[in-house]
């Protein structure tokens, strides 16, 4: 019940809440509203309920145009990943109104240090409320939104994103479907994963990766047949790999997760969980092509995944060994909570794999997820990747 602090939070008097039609079903804003209702000071509060799965910029302006017309000083977005990210953008446009989608969506090198510069966002604040245990995006600088022209998926990401409070209340995510318990919690482990053998890791989100990680290891398949304390650890498990790769970023699981997943109208999390395999094979073999990085001096990924697996107690005495036991493990959760680990599963046609994967990969090369891989992959490197996933059959580099 620790939505109960937006009855005490300071400086609430015109609230914007961000939400999807199931939120409003589920009578979750309504919770928000009556907590609100409860504050000494009566609270002003318009509600948008109209963010669609993967929102897009014509969401995120439709948003902003309602919140400049009310003039909230505190957003509120409760939902999943979805919502947060439409709220992260609705709070960019509307606190700077000259914000760019077309800079914004740059790759870049350093995230601290950009071509395009986002400008501080200090109108209003942002609290963000998760109600599915998976993209961590009350903690992340991240947002994840559609190109409505283009239709494409692009990955924001920029520290003035970051939302000013999160409340991670398990209320919320108790009914979540097992389904969604499978796909999103998978999201999770990769999350955890790809920051500990990101080129920006550091000991400081190295112990907040593993502690996810065991967290998903031992709660994800009590939490898919509705354990409610495995959930609420799961939710913890979220919050606390969203704390890591905050900082420490992604990789390329999540650079090819995002471009299949558009393509073919799958689930992140299920794009995710068919992609990591391949990518941990991928990211431990030695490398092809070296890159400099300020703090990946030199190449270490293999260690790094025989590091998770040591901590885990996998079977394993050389470090391929250990590499190969983490992938083995998290193939034998996937099939626990239900997960098929291919495309072809996933009804996607190899004729339209066939005639999308050279696209895809350019577009996963372009993502800036790519940016912080262990390994700088080449575009056929991507495509290897993603036309095994059609069978799931083990990669080989």
């Amino acid at each position: 019940n620790s939505v109960r602090y937006l009855e005490h939070m300071e400086g609430i008097k015109r609230a914007f809440i961000v939400a999807d039609r199931s939120m409003e079903k589920l009578g979750f804003v309504k919770i928000v509203e009556d907590v609100l209702a409860r504050r000494e000071n009566p609270v002003q509060v318009q509600t948008f309920v109209d963010v669609e799965p993967d929102p897009s910029t014509d969401t995120v302006f439709k948003g902003t145009d309602i919140m400049r017309s009310f003039g909230p000083d505190t957003v509120i977005a409760i939902g999943g990943g979805s919502v947060m990210d439409a709220a992260k953008g609705m709070c960019l446009f509307n606190d700077a109104g000259d914000a760019d989608f077309f800079g914004a969506k740059q790759k870049f090198l350093d995230i601290r240090k950009r071509t395009y510069t986002f400008p501080n966002l200090n109108k209003t604040k942002l609290v963000c409320i998760p109600t599915t245990s998976g993209t961590g995006s009350e903690v992340t600088p991240f947002a994840v939104i559609t190109d409505s022209k283009a239709g494409i998926k692009y990955p924001l990401a920029d520290y003035a994103l970051t939302p000013d409070i999160a409340i991670v209340d398990s209320q919320f995510i108790e009914s979540v479907p097992p389904v969604v318990v499978a796909d999103s919690g998978l999201d999770v482990l990769c999350h955890a994963t790809e920051s500990y053998v990101s080129t920006m890791a550091t000991h400081y989100t190295k112990g907040l990766s593993l502690e996810a990680i065991k967290l998903v290891f031992e709660n994800l398949e009590k939490s898919y047949h509705g354990d409610v304390e495995a959930k609420s650890k799961m939710h913890d498990a979220s919050t606390i790999a969203g704390m890591a790769f905050a900082n420490a970023l992604l990789g390329i699981n999540h650079s090819i997760a995002h471009k299949i997943g558009q393509a073919f109208h799958l689930p992140h999390g299920r794009c995710i969980a068919i992609t990591m395999p391949h990518v941990i094979r991928f990211n431990a073999s030695q490398p092809k092509k070296r890159a400099i990085w300020a703090k990946y001096s030199y190449f270490r990924a293999n260690e790094d995944y025989a590091e998770i697996a040591r901590y885990l107690g996998l079977p394993g005495k050389t470090t391929d060994e250990l590499v190969e036991s983490y992938v083995q493990a998290f193939i034998k959760l996937a099939h626990s909570v239900g997960v098929k680990l291919s495309l072809k599963e996933q009804g996607v046609k190899k004729a339209d794999l066939d005639k999308q994967v050279d696209r895809l990969a350019e577009l996963a090369y372009e993502d800036n997820c790519t940016v912080t891989n262990p390994q700088e992959p080449l575009i056929g490197d991507l495509k290897h990747i993603i036309l095994d996933e059609y069978e799931g059959t083990e990669s080989t580099f």
